[in-house]
């Protein structure tokens, strides 16, 4: 798989946090961290074709594989990936054609990945050094959202997940405090390490590949003591689960450092258009 399709992919791999600097952000403290070599792998555990097709229409598994990548529409795939470096003091621009930016401070992980399958994991990974960035100052991110809204009125708002794309694939720990130093967009809800997205029909903003049509709550789930992300899930109003994914390794449960799930930046594909200028810009 060329580098270039994991624009399409969005945001589905997994980096690692563990013990290093220390940086203090608007009174608090945040634990920027990471290590090389750990593995982790992510399970698709809920698929309901008939919800789906609801709340996305007959194209939801279009909508479906192009958000979380080839393969994610199938109950039971599973994805995994190997952090291959870390760097926790990273300078990152993060200006592009729709943000004029100074570089900010962020820790960069790149990892290797083997893509969604039902079938045994082969030796070799599908890509290789993959990279997301995650911002070390909560009010940068914000700052960012803003600046992005400001130059493409289809993102105008504060953090979500989709004009965060692809910065909250993990976070800062302690991740309550970084969640709740971020200016979220109003349908938001941040209860804990829990980020909720209530979208009411007709939205403030639809995905290019893929509309709401129906009342749905989307959350992710990050993990109070690391930051790991956790999960994600996608209820109809009527309350069926339409999707579910989540970090099955390690066996021994979520709360273990050194296993990060980058967040699913929403089933929106908006999102897409952060990661494809974030590409451009690296190129």
């Amino acid at each position: 798989m060329k580098k270039t399709s994991y624009a399409l992919i969005g945001f589905v791999l997994i980096s690692v946090m563990l013990t290093g600097p220390i940086v203090s952000v608007q009174g608090t403290t945040y634990n920027c961290t990471g290590v090389v070599d750990a593995e982790a792998t992510w399970k698709v555990k809920t698929v309901n074709n008939g919800t789906l097709e609801a709340i996305f229409g007959a194209f939801w598994q279009n909508t479906i594989e192009f958000t979380f990548g080839p393969g994610s529409s199938e109950e039971g795939a599973k994805m995994k990936t190997k952090v291959t470096y870390v760097n926790s003091s990273y300078i990152y621009n993060p200006s592009s054609m729709f943000v004029t930016m100074d570089p900010v401070d962020a820790c960069l992980i790149l990892s290797d990945v083997w893509w969604w399958t039902t079938e045994p994991f082969t030796d070799t990974p599908d890509d290789t050094n993959i990279g997301t960035v995650i911002f070390t100052h909560p009010e940068n991110l914000t700052t960012y959202c803003q600046l992005l809204g400001a130059g493409f009125i289809l993102f105008a708002g504060n953090v979500s997940e989709r004009n965060a794309a692809p910065y909250l694939n993990a976070l800062l720990v302690p991740a309550e405090d970084y969640l709740t130093e971020l200016d979220w967009d109003n349908d938001y809800v941040i209860e804990g390490t829990t980020v909720t997205h209530i979208v009411s029909v007709p939205p403030t903003y639809y995905g290019w590949f893929g509309n709401y049509y129906v009342n749905c709550v989307e959350t992710w789930r990050y993990s109070k003591s690391y930051g790991t992300f956790l999960g994600y899930k996608l209820v109809h109003n009527n309350g069926t689960t339409a999707y579910e994914t989540a970090l099955v390794t390690p066996s021994a449960g979520f709360e273990i450092p050194g296993f990060e799930l980058l967040v699913l930046a929403g089933i929106s594909l908006s999102t897409i258009i952060c990661v494809i200028y974030v590409i451009m810009k690296k190129k």
